[in-house]
């Protein structure tokens, strides 16, 4: 086992998200779209790893995988941050974006339909790419996944879904994307991993309803495995306590 280490202070650089990070949250921008446009999009995929400590991180709509690149900067660890395949988006007016699935509305409430558009195939490469990272020599108690707003859904729904326990799941203005039967989809394996959730309770663009119920469903389920963060925020991205909070998890299971 790798020595505990102290943990340490989130640094005050990371209190302006970048400009990836900001553009994710205003899904419904023409900027957006041209973002999308300007860069070279590949299939979601993870480069080859060294067989440590790894946290798979997945983006927000409209984002790729460069947006949150140096968010969290743990020592030792291996970061991998696949971009999501570019796809029509029902709340874009079906303009194409860097999307896990397809949202219908923008903000998402509580009535957003469940098992959306692409979802299964979302959760399905995410598994490949945790598997690709067992392969290559990083047991699954040594990952995090986790994943912001739209990722943070394919987070939850991949993580526990998943049959084997991973080290840890984190969700930043995520929601649970299958809401009918929680129960019935977590695995044995995803009801033993540690999950972390923050969700911001004036969150314009993901409705704190949604958010605060799929904590409540998901607690039914995960007990005291699951952790929830609700701190006071009227913006989409995470405030510096929950940037904090995720780096301390993070630790935490990578340790």
């Amino acid at each position: 086992p790798r020595p505990r280490q102290p943990l340490q202070q989130l640094p005050s650089r990371y209190d302006t998200p970048c400009l990836d990070t900001f553009l994710s949250i205003h899904p419904c921008t023409t900027v957006m779209g041209n973002i999308c446009d300007r860069r070279l999009v590949q299939p979601a995929s993870i480069s080859q790893g060294g067989g440590g400590p790894s946290v798979l991180w997945l983006h927000g709509l409209g984002d790729t995988g460069a947006g949150w690149k140096g968010a969290f900067p743990l020592k030792g660890v291996e970061f991998h941050h696949p971009t999501a395949p570019t796809r029509p988006v029902t709340c874009n007016y079906y303009m194409p974006s860097t999307s896990w699935f397809d949202i219908q509305s923008i903000p998402v409430e509580l009535t957003e339909p469940e098992n959306p558009k692409d979802i299964g195939d979302s959760v399905a490469s995410v598994h490949q790419m945790l598997d690709d990272l067992q392969n290559n020599g990083t047991p699954a108690s040594q990952i995090v996944l986790g994943g912001f707003s739209q990722g943070g859904t394919i987070s939850l729904l991949a993580g526990l879904s998943y049959p084997k326990t991973l080290g840890g799941i984190i969700s930043i203005s995520g929601w649970c994307a299958k809401r009918q039967d929680v129960s019935e989809w977590i695995s044995p394996g995803g009801k033993q991993t540690p999950v972390l959730m923050c969700c911001g309770d004036g969150d314009p663009v993901v409705r704190f309803s949604i958010t605060k119920h799929s904590a409540d469903l998901l607690k039914a389920s995960l007990g005291d495995r699951l952790e929830v963060l609700c701190p006071k925020r009227s913006m989409h991205q995470p405030g510096q306590r929950e940037r904090q909070a995720v780096y301390d998890f993070m630790s935490r299971c990578l340790q």
